[in-house]
């Protein structure tokens, strides 16, 4: 992908899979390539290939079903975290993706800066290959934890025996030594001059680069708990992407529909046509309500109401749904129908991260035995909760919080230009129990089997932001933490943090603070684990039963394939798995 279009070459070096068992032979062929810039830059666009194969649906299975905020009632291995050494189950493709991503990004920094290319043309391309290098240690590290490292080009037979028996680097050490190449031998050669030193959106096909390389450095500062490292980039990216507001990166432009926006940092490229499929992904389908074809035959439904942004062509995928302490509101229940919601909704209502939620109490459903929910329109549409009948009392005056309603689907939201105001279009999981799918921000326009053209968000600037007040917060500076979270909260619609209550409850907060803001975003696992309170926080919020019945404090890191632990020769092991018999 290079990235919005991908040169396609018949060189094994830019099509051949991989894994650290491959013979060298089936993708080394460089001596009479990178001759000019195009066999370069053709050489780097299979770096990005391999990027778009891990950014899949069991990738957000595995990141974002497996935490506090989402989980799905899907069989599949990754949603339950039924995973072992012997049955890694996603982790044998991220294992693959990324070392073939990393084996490419090597030779391209080699192999690059060996060629006749003027220097003034060949740096930059180094440097592109070394923030993507960069990246792939970076999905790695967070996925296994320590892993075999290398930044080599593979050659020969006794280069990749040696690299097959590398053992674990400790995951710090990476990310240290990756943070000081990134900073000393790919940021200076994005400058003003090449005109490189730009935001992602302005660089043409999107590639890695000025950008994408900071906001790697501050990750990795981050996860190494180093804050003043941290801030460094972050400072450069702030300085970068400017004012936080919403008339300079608006709040509708982060649902995926908006291709390459500018709050970017790095989106992966998807398009599709019905006369040809380039680079679809299939995220969308486990991130828009379930579906069925409606009685008639003439249309699909989406859990109960029509969806026409989502078309009527998708398949019917297993998708995720919100954890109770998400977005939910807890529909009242009482044995006596006669009673009114706001009799009963004070013990009955359930908060939320999001709360409050724009919806209010329906109908007594006699099904259920309690009183649906609907949602409320005209709170959503004055942008707070009113006080009218069927609504908490408690919750009256409070400010609806923007991103809910592109985050947290719970009907069709005429605010969404997505279907005329009528109050009867709430999702049946949320009319019923009160429950959330994943909101408009994931669903992709006419949606045909899998097939889901969105561009996937990976990185965005509002996370630069969060990540801005942990390290003040971190850094005992108060005041520049609540400014910077407050920041993304005005965008939101939202009251601002006025009070400092100890930094414990700020940093708490702070973190339900990245959910409102990033849930979905494939980074809740990571956060959850890089904080140390993934298997607690997980284990007592979700819904998924088999999940909790599989998964051990060893699984906040997958193991490393049994496969390439014997290709080691024992070399690498998966100690944590092996304490609990796996």
């Amino acid at each position: 992908m290079a990235m919005k279009k991908i040169l396609f070459v018949t060189l094994t070096v830019v099509l051949s899979a991989c894994s650290l068992k491959e013979h060298p032979t089936s993708f080394v062929n460089s001596e009479n390539y990178y001759e000019n810039k195009t066999q370069c830059i053709a050489a780097l666009n299979g770096c990005y290939l391999s990027l778009s194969n891990i950014y899949t649906a069991n990738y957000m299975l595995a990141i974002e079903a497996c935490t506090d905020l989402w989980y799905s009632n899907s069989t599949t291995v990754d949603a339950s975290l039924d995973v072992t050494p012997a049955k890694p189950q996603f982790g044998a493709r991220m294992w693959t993706y990324g070392y073939q991503g990393v084996m490419r990004a090597n030779e391209c920094v080699e192999c690059i800066a060996a060629s006749n290319l003027k220097d003034e043309e060949k740096y930059p391309l180094v440097a592109e290959a070394r923030v993507l290098r960069a990246l792939f240690y970076y999905h790695l590290t967070c996925f296994f934890n320590g892993v075999p490292f290398y930044m080599e080009k593979v050659s020969t037979d006794d280069d990749l025996l040696r690299i097959r028996q590398l053992p674990r680097t400790d995951a710090s050490e990476i990310r240290s030594i990756l943070y000081d190449d990134l900073k000393n031998n790919a940021i200076p050669y994005f400058t003003e001059e090449n005109g490189l030193l730009r935001r992602t959106s302005e660089i043409d096909g999107q590639r890695a680069g000025y950008a994408l390389g900071l906001m790697l450095m501050a990750k990795f500062a981050m996860w190494n708990e180093d804050w003043d490292a941290a801030m460094w980039p972050i400072n450069k990216l702030c300085e970068l992407y400017g004012e936080f507001s919403e008339a300079r990166y608006p709040l509708e432009q982060t649902m995926w529909r908006y291709k390459n926006k500018a709050e970017s940092i790095l989106e992966i490229q998807h398009g599709w046509s019905k006369t040809g499929v380039q680079f679809a992904g299939n995220v969308a389908n486990i991130m828009t309500p379930s579906n069925k074809v409606s009685d008639s035959g003439d249309y699909r439904l989406y859990d109960g109401i029509l969806l026409p942004y989502v078309g009527n062509e998708a398949t019917s995928w297993n998708s995720l749904r919100c954890n109770n302490g998400y977005g939910i509101f807890r529909p009242a229940s009482t044995t006596n129908p006669a009673s009114t919601p706001a009799e009963i909704s004070n013990t009955a209502y359930h908060n939320s991260i999001f709360e409050p939620m724009p919806l209010t109490f329906g109908p007594y459903s006699e099904k259920y035995g309690r009183f649906t929910t609907r949602i409320d329109f005209d709170s959503i549409e004055a942008g707070e909760i009113l006080d009218k009948d069927g609504n908490d009392s408690r919750r009256k005056g409070k400010k609806i919080d923007r991103r809910v309603l592109y985050t947290i689907g719970i009907g069709n939201l005429d605010s969404l230009g997505l279907h005329p105001k009528v109050n009867d279009k709430t999702f049946n999981l949320t009319a019923n129990n009160g429950v959330g799918w994943p909101g408009p921000k994931f669903w992709c326009q006419n949606l045909v089997l899998s097939n889901d053209s969105n561009n996937y968000t990976v990185f965005r600037y509002a996370d630069v932001i969060l990540m801005a007040a942990e390290c003040y917060l971190h850094m005992k500076d108060s005041d520049n933490a609540i400014r910077y979270i407050n920041m993304v909260r005005e965008r939101a619609g939202v009251e601002p943090l006025s009070e400092f209550a100890g930094f414990d409850s700020l940093e708490a907060f702070l973190r339900c603070e990245r959910a409102r803001e990033l849930g979905g975003e494939f980074q809740r696992k990571y956060d959850l684990v890089r904080w140390g309170v993934w298997y607690d926080q997980t284990y007592n919020s979700t819904q998924n039963a088999t999940l909790k019945n599989h998964m051990k404090p060893c699984h906040r890191y997958y193991p490393i394939p049994q496969t390439q632990c014997a290709l080691s020769g024992g070399v690498l092991r998966n100690d944590e798995y092996e304490e609990y018999g796996m």
